[in-house]
């Protein structure tokens, strides 16, 4: 495995075409990513200027606990379907 496969595989997993990565996966990575960042950034700016309110806090906190409820039953839902595909490409035989 290279840096360059890497990428590649990466890129592949954006297009249409097969890929060694799961888009779902990444995209949901890329989400939860680009969230944090903005939690975090909205969390310190407004501890530095002494103006975060508990419910700003609860509103922030309330959106990680979102994220992480969506992001299980979206998990359990794709192992779910993979294990029905299999058990479907068993039983056509």
């Amino acid at each position: 495995m290279t840096f360059k496969w890497f990428f590649k595989e990466l890129l592949l997993t954006l297009s249409n075409q097969k890929s060694f990565f799961s888009s779902k996966k990444i995209e949901r990575f890329f989400a939860f990513g680009t969230m944090l960042l903005s939690a975090n950034v909205y969390l310190w700016y407004h501890i530095f200027q002494c103006t975060l309110t508990s419910t700003d806090l609860m509103i922030v906190v309330g959106g990680f606990l979102g994220y992480a409820g969506f992001s299980i039953i979206q998990s359990r839902k794709d192992k779910t379907n993979g294990q029905e595909s299999i058990n479907n490409q068993g039983t056509s035989e």
